[in-house]
């Protein structure tokens, strides 16, 4: 028989209410509907928003790129390599030898020229389910964790 203990804190937590889990949530599902559209191109989302990056800013190097993203440095490493191994960015030492400065190659344009459609289609598709309001919402959201960052980490 399970012993019961008073656990006052716990009995508060709802975590239906909790902000994390739902956004947590939105984001795989709206994921598994760009995922899905990406697969036969071989790319999942944050490979994808790597070539776009890669693609708007030639020349970036890779920790800026990964924190741009929010992507973990090892999240942007393996799909670096992986963009680099299918010949789809280019990667080379920066004048710091310790940062990795990348740029699309023709194959990696050529390939987002394919993918933008369908890329657009869903982003269109999304948008307009949520509204407009609900999008500028998000970035509302976004910037006002950036700007808090430090003492929400407190």
């Amino acid at each position: 028989m399970e012993e019961k203990i008073e656990t006052p804190n716990f009995d508060k937590v709802n975590p239906i209410e909790c902000v994390n889990a739902k956004l947590r949530k939105l984001q795989r599902k709206v994921a598994s509907l760009y995922d899905a559209r990406l697969r036969p191109f071989g790319l999942e989302g944050s490979m994808l928003a790597i070539l776009f990056v890669v693609g708007k800013m030639p020349g970036i190097n890779q920790k800026t790129l990964a924190d741009k993203l929010v992507l973990d440095p090892s999240t942007m490493s393996r799909d670096a390599k992986k963009l680099v191994k299918r010949g789809l960015i280019q990667a080379t030492k920066g004048e710091d030898p310790r940062n990795t400065v990348l740029a699309l190659t023709v194959q990696g344009y050529e390939l987002l020229e394919q993918v933008s459609p369908v890329w657009e289609a869903m982003h269109h598709k999304i948008s307009d389910l949520f509204g407009r309001f609900s999008v500028q919402q998000l970035d509302i959201m976004t910037e006002a964790i950036n700007q808090n960052m430090d003492e929400l980490r407190a």
